[in-house]
Formats: structure tokens, sequence, C-alpha cells
């Protein structure tokens, strides 16, 4: 290999290999049917391919799949009994899947809409949606009791925007129906509570967040006394963000709860434990400053334990729910089986 060989060996070898060119071969052109018409046999052929082609892409009117009218069975296995020194009530929380999945009119509370329905059929759909919950309400009371179960929580969303800024209204039009599902409740001495959602942050550094706040835990509160409901019907909201400083949304919290929120709202909300931003050992000063029951959730507390062990917390904890003469509310579940993240473990188990 001659010098000036070796030196254009080098040279390719410090350029690297060579990029190759990216060729676009674009597709043949299809023929006109004019064209085809006066070929021979194999334009012909053409013909019917393409014609072919164009009955298969005709819309063809979809078939509704016929409803499923059968009743859901659940394969429930026999309980097994065991001896525990538990004298509490165990319930649930919105949604009784049984009833959900009844066939073809199943039973729940949570009936809503678009704020686009409620400008093309206005008010009254709402209104009926809000009913027709309330009804699906007594229903679910009734299997409570025919099932032996005494507690449950109700779904937030039992009147659809109630607390809405433009669209939200008061509960004169189901006074009703709401008292006598109370009655019902009542005379069951079932005890039923609820949980404002989780954009229910007093201490949001947003003024407007606030405001919102404050008028869906006056729905809510609403709800319950027009029902008739005790003390023991409580409302139970998570302390919220932390908005990049913990110390001041607390604080922002405090100021909220004591200037905005009326007596009413106060002798009904609870604070519980979450597993991300607020831990036991976080909410229970400020509890024990302003008088507040704190619901331990025991499936928050694993993910974002306290210092302490639950026991030894849950005791000083009973002391705010003795003292407003509330009786004690605690949240018990577990993960979804194989939960790893702590993502994975936030996920309840379906049953």
């Amino acid at each position: 290999m001659s010098a000036s060989d070796e030196e254009e060996v080098a040279k390719q070898k410090r350029a690297g290999p060579k990029k190759k060119k990216s060729t676009v071969t674009n597709p043949p052109k299809r023929k006109r049917k004019q064209d085809v018409a006066t070929g021979n046999e194999g334009g012909a052929a053409d013909v019917s391919e393409g014609e072919a082609t164009q009955e298969k892409k005709a819309k063809t009117p979809r078939k509704r799949k016929p409803k499923d009218t059968e009743p859901v069975v659940y394969d429930i296995p026999d309980v097994e009994k065991k001896k525990t020194t538990f004298k509490g009530r165990l319930g649930y929380a919105c949604l009784n899947t049984i009833l959900r999945n009844l066939k073809p009119d199943p039973i729940f509370c949570s009936r809503t809409c678009r704020i686009s329905t409620i400008k093309e059929k206005g008010m009254e759909f709402v209104y009926e949606l809000g009913l027709q919950n309330i009804r699906d309400l007594v229903k679910l009371i009734e299997w409570n009791e025919k099932n032996k179960i005494h507690f449950m929580r109700m779904s937030s969303e039992i009147f659809p925007f109630a607390s809405h800024a433009v669209y939200g209204y008061d509960l004169s039009f189901a006074d009703k129906e709401l008292k006598e599902a109370g009655e019902l409740a009542k005379k069951y001495k079932h005890r039923l509570t609820m949980h404002p959602g989780q954009f229910t942050q007093l201490g949001s550094p947003k003024e407007e967040v606030v405001t919102a706040s404050v008028r869906e835990l006056e729905y809510q509160c609403e709800i319950m006394d027009r029902m008739g409901l005790d003390q023991d019907s409580v409302m139970i909201i998570h302390m919220g963000g932390v908005y990049g400083d913990k110390v001041s949304s607390l604080a922002r919290f405090k100021e909220n709860y004591t200037t905005k929120l009326s007596d009413s709202i106060k002798a009904r909300l609870v604070l519980e434990n979450d597993e991300l931003c607020y831990n036991l050992d976080d909410i229970m000063p400020v509890c024990g400053e302003l008088n507040i029951p704190i619901v331990v959730d025991y499936h928050h507390d694993w993910i974002y334990p306290s210092e302490r062990p639950v026991a030894e917390l849950v005791p000083i904890i009973n002391k705010t729910w003795k003292r407003k003469g509330i009786r004690v509310k605690q949240h018990l579940s577990e993960p979804r089986p194989g939960a790893v993240t702590v993502m994975e473990k936030r996920a309840h188990a379906d049953r």
C-alpha cells in the first residue's frame, strides 16, 4: 500500500463510516379508470379490485350490542369467624358494587352531567338527577339494613354542581326527599358520613380555591342538616397540598378554618391523615389546637407512617372525639395485590 493510500485510509477512519443517504421511493401511481378500461385483461382485473375496494370502504351501520339483563352473581366465600375484641361497626364507602351492577336498573347515588347538558336541558334536568340519587340512597339504606350493615359513607356527588360558582343551587327543592332518607337512617340507627373531594383545600394559597372549598363544605353540610342527622355524621377532609411550604400551608388552614367556616361546618368537620403530604404527626398539633377530631387511616399510615406506632397515637386521638361528643371513626383498607411502588400502594383493592 502506498503512502498516499495509507493516508486516505487514515482519513476515512477519522471521519468514521459514511452515512447512508436516505432515499424515498415514490409508490407507483394508481391507474385511472379510463386508462385501465382500454387496457388488457390485467387492466380489467385492476378495475374489479378497485371497485371491490370502494365497496369495502362503504360504511355499514353498526349493530348495537344487546344489553345484558342477567343479574350479576358474586361468588362470595363463607365468612371465617374469628374471636376479636372489636366492638365497633364496619361499613363501606359510597359505591355498593352489587347494586351498581344490577341490570337493567342499577342503583347508585352519583348520577351527574356536563355543563353543556345544563345549558341545553336547564336546571330542572339537574334537579331530577339529584332526586333520583336520593331515591337510590333510600334503596341503599334498605339494602344495608337487610345485610346488617349500619355504617356508610354517602356519595359527595348526590347533587351535581350544587357547589358550583355559576350553576350552584340550594337543596330546598329536595327537602322532603332528604328528610325521608334521614328518617329512615335514624329509624335503623345507621350512621352516615361524607367525604368532600380532593379539591377541598382550605390551606391553598389561591383565594378562589379556598372559596370553592368553603362552598363545597356548605353544600355537603346542608345535605346532612336537611336529613336531620346528628353530630356523628361527620365530613372528612384531608389537609391538602403542601404548596412548597408545609408550615405556611398549615397556618393558612388554621386561619381559614377559624375565620371562614360556619359553626355548622365546624361541628361536622374532621381531618384524616393522607399518604403523601400530611401524616398523623403533621396534623395532630393542629387538630389539638382547633379541637378537630382525626380519622386514622391505617392504609395511609402504612404508606406515610408517623414516628410512633399508631397503637400509641390512637388513645390520644380518641380524646378529641370524646371532647366533641362524637363517636370515633377510622378508615381500614388494603392495597391491590402485588403493589410495590408508592403509587401502586395508594390504589385500594377492588374487594
